[in-house]
């Protein structure tokens, strides 16, 4: 640690005598040194040095400045020893930043201790980059781990162990950051998908939802939260940013969703076309409303739509119906078209609906959904 030094006295008890301090040494060098990064809100720092021991009871004592460690949490453990060894007790001297252990060593000689405690100020995020195929079939998935060291303390080498990956081996020194590559995935099949809700935008975001499962290509490891950047290959052989988003964590089987702005391939124009109030029992009344989806697809294939619906407190889907609209102005024509609106309930006041939208953007042909809703019990 920091200006760290230590101080071995060895008591010698005889009839008549005190106890008197026989040597002082610096702190030896750190032999090893792991930083555990594993938990989001604290840092682990163990270190093992080898301390000389004089036979009898030894006063050792770690002090430190500039460091922000929490001193409470220090902790001193014999690993190997030249015979037998325990730690009897530890001092806090008031206001300082140091602390004594005595220790007391059947023999003398070299013994090695691990020393391990929490520190604050090392910060760490997750951070991904994902490369789309030209095909928009597969992608290249890198996870990193970007650590920055405001603790005070410099680390000429350690072995850092972050939420995702192997560990990485190197020095770590204050005020220093480093991007260290937690893991690659090539290859990894996903799904394009758009997304309309109409409390966040009037306009269809765009996604990519990947598998995290090995059969996709990834690497099945729990993803936390972090800042994903999404580029594609272009007929140049260079990469065009596409968009970013902040993902949520992800464990072995879930879907990471990788959301990247407005699509413009796809347009919903949502609208209440009916309306009916139906009385229960004054004041309390049931609304019969039907909702439009008016959706365009402009791409040359169908594409996978979910829409968001609110409606809240006690409601049921009393029907849907799906309509194809072709025509303009005075000759606008409707006429019933197959296909499946799956709903999936989210919560009590939330529903998805997903839809396969066919593409007729360049015939003017338009999907009409109409979604019946029963809002019950309303005041």
């Amino acid at each position: 640690m920091k200006k760290v030094i230590i101080a071995i006295s060895a008591f010698t008890l005889c009839a008549g005598s005190v106890a008197a301090r026989t040597k002082l040494v610096t702190m030896p060098q750190r032999e090893y040194t792991r930083i555990d990064m594993k938990n989001p809100n604290q840092t682990i720092v163990e270190e093992e040095r080898t301390v000389n021991l004089q036979q009898g009871t030894n006063q050792v004592e770690y002090a430190f400045s500039g460091v922000t460690v929490d001193i409470n949490s220090i902790q001193f453990r014999p690993i190997k020893t030249p015979g037998s060894v325990r730690v009897i007790n530890v001092n806090y001297p008031p206001n300082e930043n140091a602390l004594f252990w005595e220790v007391y060593s059947d023999k003398a000689g070299p013994g090695v201790f691990r020393i391990s405690y929490l520190i604050s100020n090392i910060h760490r995020s997750t951070a991904f980059e994902a490369v789309v195929a030209k095909d928009e079939k597969t992608l290249n998935l890198k996870g990193h781990t970007m650590v920055q060291n405001g603790s005070g303390e410099n680390f000429a080498s350690a072995e850092l162990i972050s939420v995702i990956g192997k560990p990485y081996n190197g020095g770590l020194q204050q005020s220093e950051s480093k991007k260290i590559q937690a893991f690659s995935a090539a290859d990894v099949r996903f799904t394009k998908k758009f997304h309309f809700d109409h409390n966040q935008s009037d306009q269809v975001a765009l996604l990519y939802e990947v598998r995290n499962e090995k059969s996709s290509g990834m690497p099945e490891l729990m993803l936390p939260p972090g800042k994903a950047r999404v580029y594609q290959e272009d007929s140049q052989g260079s990469e065009a940013f596409l968009g970013e988003d902040w993902t949520q964590e992800t464990g072995a089987g879930q879907k990471l969703e990788l959301k990247l702005g407005q699509a413009k391939e796809v347009k919903v124009k949502r609208s209440i076309v009916k309306r009916k109030e139906e009385i229960v029992k004054l004041p309390i009344k049931n609304y019969h409303q039907t909702i439009r989806y008016q959706i365009e697809n402009f791409k040359d294939s169908a594409v996978a739509l979910t829409m968001v619906e609110h409606p809240g407190g006690e409601w049921v889907i009393d029907d849907i119906e799906v309509k194809e609209e072709s025509g303009e102005r005075d000759d606008i024509r409707e006429k019933s078209y197959s296909t499946d609106v799956k709903q999936e309930r989210i919560d009590l006041d939330n529903v998805k609906l997903h839809v396969q939208v066919p593409a007729n953007g360049r015939e003017k042909k338009k999907l009409n959904v109409y979604v019946k809703l029963i809002l019950k019990n309303r005041w």
